[in-house]
């Protein structure tokens, strides 16, 4: 029996077609289902992307709309620790900034969405290097 992937909503109306291609592709590596915000099921996470801070009270309030129970993290234009902490003060479960490792946006989902695969040891490293690989292949060049 399969089960359901879990479930990633973006709330990024302001977000290009080249941000949502990426998220849609990361997640979808992690096995998570990306769609747009305003459907009838709950997800499993939220990400509002927050591209100024006077809007960031309005785009949470959004996002935890949307979520119900679900975590929401912001999606932040840059790192700013200002930012970070009144989106956390707002409700936010986490930041990601843009532009920053992918990996970190990885481990924020990994941490909350249950079931889902770690890097360990050497992936480990090499993720957080931003090093890729296919998982469990190994070239020696022979």
């Amino acid at each position: 029996m399969r089960h359901p992937l879990p479930c990633c909503v973006i709330l990024a109306p302001d977000a290009d077609e080249s941000l949502r291609s990426l998220l849609s592709d990361v997640l979808g590596d992690m096995g998570i289902a990306l769609r747009p915000g305003g459907g009838g099921t709950r997800p499993d996470v939220v990400l509002a992307l927050v591209q100024r801070e006077d809007s960031m009270s309005r785009v949470l309030g959004a996002a935890g709309n949307e979520a119900g129970a679900a975590p929401v993290f912001a999606l932040l234009p840059f790192e700013d620790e200002r930012l970070r902490q009144l989106a956390v003060s707002l409700g936010a479960r986490g930041c990601y900034a843009l532009g920053t490792p992918l990996e970190f946006l990885k481990e924020l989902l990994r941490d909350v969405v249950g079931g889902l695969p770690r890097p360990r040891g050497p992936e480990r490293l090499a993720a957080a290097s931003g090093m890729s690989g296919e998982r469990g292949r190994q070239d020696d060049g022979a």
